[in-house]
Order: structure tokens, then sequence, then C-alpha cells
């Protein structure tokens, strides 16, 4: 099985708990919808900076794709 064929974890809650002693680091938890434990990660903060980006990229693509043709002879709103 390749790496894209993985079927992804549900993650029912995702918390930023604290900051690391040094602050460059961001202490999360998670909860996975078929298990009662919570995991704690040590996430550096430049991986914070990439996941907005990747957000930013998919909204963008999200509006690009979504976007529909106006029919021929529709007035925009400013006519």
């Amino acid at each position: 099985m390749s790496q894209d064929d993985t079927v992804p974890v549900s993650i029912i809650a995702l918390r930023a708990d604290a900051y690391s002693a040094d602050g460059k680091n961001v202490i999360i938890s998670l909860k996975t919808k078929f298990s009662t434990a919570e995991r704690k990660y040590s996430v550096p903060l430049e991986c914070f900076y990439d996941f907005i980006v990747d957000l930013q990229r998919l909204n963008a693509s999200k509006e690009a794709t979504s976007i529909e043709p106006k029919p021929a002879g529709t007035p925009s709103p400013a006519e």
C-alpha cells in the first residue's frame, strides 16, 4: 500500500495546550474517533506557518473551481 492509499485517521479534538519552554514549539493534543486515548505532540511553530499556507492554497483552489461562468447577458451587480 502506497502512502497515497492510506486511509486518514478521523480526529475529533485538536487542542493547543502550551508552548515549549524555549517557545519554539507548541504542545498539541489530539483525540481520534475510535480511541479514548489523548495523544500529545510537540510541533515546531514553522509547521503551523506552513499549515496556514496550505489551508490558504486549498481555499484558493476551492474558490477557483467553484466559480461558475455567468450566462451571457446576465448583468453584473454594478449595472
